[in-house]
């Protein structure tokens, strides 16, 4: 009688677990950095990830995309990293305009769902 009520417990708690869906992303560009990475990743929704990655460590900045023609207006949550806040796209590459300090980063585009 007790392995009914383990078998229904397990059962039930396998039911109640959700389907959690990755999201699919419209736009995926990259770049290597001297020690790492910096990555972009723009999805259907409008949310967008711009993270940094080294040897030790990991920066996530997220927020919400605004495209236009071929321009990327990014409205970051909390900190803006050193790329900054708009970028221009062309058929190969994500070029970020108004960087810290006058930086201008580039990524190359790995996939692109966006019309253009």
């Amino acid at each position: 009688m007790k392995y009914y009520h383990y078998l229904f417990i397990v059962l039930f708690l396998f039911s109640c677990q959700k389907e959690v869906k990755e999201k699919q992303p419209i736009l995926l560009a990259d770049r290597e950095a001297p020690l790492g990475w910096v990555y972009l990743r723009i999805y259907p929704d409008s949310t967008f990830e711009f993270e940094t990655r080294g040897l030790r460590d990991r920066n996530l900045f997220g927020g919400k995309a605004e495209i236009t023609n071929d321009t990327i207006f990014f409205h970051y949550k909390d900190s803006i990293p050193y790329a900054g806040t708009k970028a221009v796209y062309t058929k190969g590459a994500v070029a970020y305009t108004d960087g810290k300090n006058g930086m201008h980063e580039s990524l190359q585009i790995k996939l692109s769902k966006l019309n253009k």
